[in-house]
């Protein structure tokens, strides 16, 4: 029998091999859990074919079938990287607030990346070239180079109005 849930991997200090670990809820479906989870859990393997596709600490969508011989845990033979839509805002009261924020994740796992050259608190949340940084590392954004246009787009409007309410912003 083929099960479903979401699961990250992390490499097994043993094997060197990536794993994941699921437990069984309360109404006896799978759930993906951390290695150190006070939860009783089985482990995960991947199938050979999915071996060097999968990266480490990466939400993916997969596919659990049984460990044959009565093994206690799971192969998984699917796996498809969950991607996050991202929502962007620019907040622009003049004079006052100047930011474009940047929303993805999911419920329990939200982030928000910020630009704001004039209350920013760091390097990256002050500058465009931070906020670039940030996102070219994440692999959990669907549409990337779209959210990175969109993002510029928006950066370069707020730089153009604060330089018009006459901050000396590059």
């Amino acid at each position: 029998m083929i099960e479903k849930t979401q699961l990250k991997f992390v490499k097994s200090e043993k094997t060197g091999e990536l794993i994941g670990f699921v437990s069984k809820t309360k109404d006896n479906k799978l759930k993906g859990v951390r290695e150190d989870s006070v939860y009783g859990k089985r482990i995960c393997i991947l199938a050979e074919e999915l071996k060097g596709s999968i990266l480490p600490n990466t939400l993916y969508e997969v596919e659990l079938k049984p460990m044959h011989k009565g093994k206690n845990g799971y192969v998984v033979t699917s796996a498809v990287q969950v991607l996050s839509e991202v929502t962007i805002e620019s907040f622009i009261v003049p004079k006052k607030e100047y930011r474009v924020v940047i929303n993805f994740g999911g419920k329990k796992n939200y982030k928000t990346i910020y630009f704001d050259p004039l209350k920013g608190k760091t390097s990256s949340s002050r500058t465009k070239e931070g906020v670039l940084e940030i996102l070219n590392k994440r692999n959990d954004i669907a549409n990337l180079n779209g959210v990175i246009s969109d993002f510029l787009d928006r950066a370069d409007e707020l730089i153009r109005q604060m330089q018009e309410d006459g901050y000396d912003i590059r």
